[in-house]
């Protein structure tokens, strides 16, 4: 689907731009060869093996991986040229020859079973162990060959390990944020070379002059971190940035002399609801005494928040055109989409009395938590939410802030349990399979890597059976039956409350061109001068 702009008479977007642009760091002139990105978020890690769409968008110009995915996200060579099943379980992969790391070593199988195994064993809140899970072994088996012997069979496991960066074994498997952050461990095979990072400002990279692909025409890329949408605008019109990402349809009219595109991208928007405590924190009675119990466990609560929800109205009014409607986990034309399911219609006089029979006749008091500076209208859409949560009875606030400090709240900072009772979340199937999202959000949680990113620690088994079963199938046919029947149970049971996907644009000087991404990627390898 194509990205919908309305025309408008931008009198005041346009003030909000200007005045923007007086906020905007004045900066000396690149020279031809330099790309300067407007970039809405913010870089949180610099360890390329943490878990982060917008972290992996901005490591993929210094690290490749063995699988790589064109920009429908589909499997091509990348380290790797080529995989084959050896057995049901084993996975060879043959390594590109002539391929060196950043610091002059060649690259050789010895690094990616090093890098497979760091990222399977990282600690923290936000890592590939979900995507890693079925691995068991990896064995060298040539300078430039490996086998990947999985627990089970494991169809998707090349592009799951495709996810994963490859760095070479001389670094520490214990090697610091702190070390990658200084650029001491951020070594690479990539197109560009890590040259530094100002944290909360900007990550500038350099062109690698060994690197073994296509030469890349700029010498120098600057990823300009500007959350706010006025702001980045205003960083165009002045010449401080070449391009922006992340634009929305109501900055065309202040843009309209630059070139826009876009497409609609695998970035689910959706809500986390607390499933797994009994006193969940941000949830109190109507008259702000606690409760005593949580709501948010009650599927006929959960059916009425689901119902309060229109999706339709968010999208004409709040979104206009910058976000698809979405009932479940993927986008129509991946695999795992299912065009029989469908969620709950919107209803609030069904809500109320959904409420009402699960004993809240009068509601409830609930605080959202959101990210401000992440996804378009991330805080706004909050907003719209918790006016359409007051409408059938529930009291709710909305409390935003920056995606860094949100993420980290959301992990959870003691015993390591996510700190929200409701909280907007984005995600996609980055390898255009629901099987990732099934694995990774809906299973349930365990220490092993499963559910690695349900927040709301929704556990049902026998929707954990058919999700491993499916992930066990090489039959492809049968493999899709099977996701769309854990979908279709996870979503009646409303596991999480699907929201929008949202369509991603980019704004340009006219004399360049991108090739967009539907990860929403905003790649140097993809930008060209006409």
């Amino acid at each position: 689907m194509s990205h919908a702009f309305s025309w408008l008479s931008g009198r005041g977007i346009r003030g909000a731009v200007l005045a923007a642009a007086l906020l905007v760091p004045v900066v000396f002139p690149a020279s031809a060869e330099d790309l300067n990105i407007g970039f809405k978020a913010e870089l949180t890690s610099a360890d390329p093996h943490v878990l982060n769409g917008a972290n992996r968008n901005i490591w993929n110009h210094v690290y490749e991986s063995l699988v790589s995915t064109d920009a429908n996200l589909r499997p091509r060579p990348g380290l790797a040229l080529s995989w084959r099943l050896v057995n049901p379980t084993t996975w060879e992969f043959k390594l590109r020859p002539g391929v060196k790391f950043q610091n002059g070593a060649a690259l050789t199988a010895d690094d990616v079973k090093f890098s497979i195994e760091r990222a399977m064993h990282l600690s923290g809140p936000r890592t590939y162990r979900s995507y890693l899970r079925d691995v068991e072994s990896i064995a060298v088996t040539g300078p430039l060959a490996i086998q990947v012997k999985a627990k089970q069979v494991s169809p998707t496991l090349p592009e799951n390990l495709g996810l994963v960066a490859i760095i070479p074994k001389s670094l520490d498997a214990n090697a610091s944020e702190e070390s990658f952050a200084s650029g001491k461990s951020a070594i690479g095979t990539g197109p560009y070379k890590f040259v530094r990072w100002a944290h909360g400002q900007n990550i500038v990279l350099a062109r690698n002059p060994d690197y073994w692909g296509a030469k890349e025409p700029w010498d120098q890329v600057t990823l300009q971190f500007i959350p706010r949408e006025p702001a980045r605008a205003a960083a165009l019109l002045s010449g401080a940035v070449d391009i922006i990402n992340d634009v929305p349809s109501n900055m065309e009219a202040s843009l309209k002399d630059y070139k826009l595109q876009s497409v609609t991208s695998y970035m689910l928007n959706y809500l986390a609801l607390d499933q797994f405590r009994d006193n969940s924190p941000f949830v109190r009675a109507a008259d702000g005494s606690p409760l005593g119990k949580n709501p948010l466990k009650d599927l006929k609560v959960r059916q009425a928040l689901a119902s309060a929800i229109n999706r339709d109205g968010i999208i004409r009014f709040l979104m206009k055109g910058d976000a698809t409607v979405s009932e479940q986990l993927v986008p129509k034309g991946f695999f795992g989409y299912d065009p029989e399911l469908k969620g709950l219609p919107y209803d609030l006089k069904k809500a109320k009395a959904l409420l009402a029979e699960a004993g809240y006749p009068n509601g409830f008091k609930l605080t959202m938590h959101c990210p401000n500076n992440r996804y378009i209208n991330d805080a706004k859409l909050c907003e719209a939410i918790a006016q359409v949560f007051n409408q059938i009875g529930i009291k709710a606030d909305v409390a935003t802030m920056p995606f860094s400090v949100f993420q980290s709240r959301l992990a959870g900072a003691n015993g390591g349990e996510p700190e929200f009772s409701v909280s907007l979340l984005g995600t996609g199937a980055v390898t255009g399979d629901s099987g990732t999202l099934l694995a990774s959000m809906i299973h349930s949680y365990n220490k092993f890597g499963g559910g690695a990113n349900n927040y709301g620690r929704y556990s049902n088994k026998e929707v954990d059976a058919i999700i491993e079963k499916a992930a066990a199938t090489n039959d492809e046919k049968e493999r899709l039956a099977l996701q769309k029947k854990a979908a279709k149970a996870a979503l009646d049971d409303e596991a999480v409350l699907p929201l929008q996907h949202l369509n991603v644009a980019w704004a340009m000087k006219k004399t360049l061109s991108i090739v967009p991404r539907a990860d929403g990627f905003t790649m140097a390898t993809d930008i060209r001068k006409k």
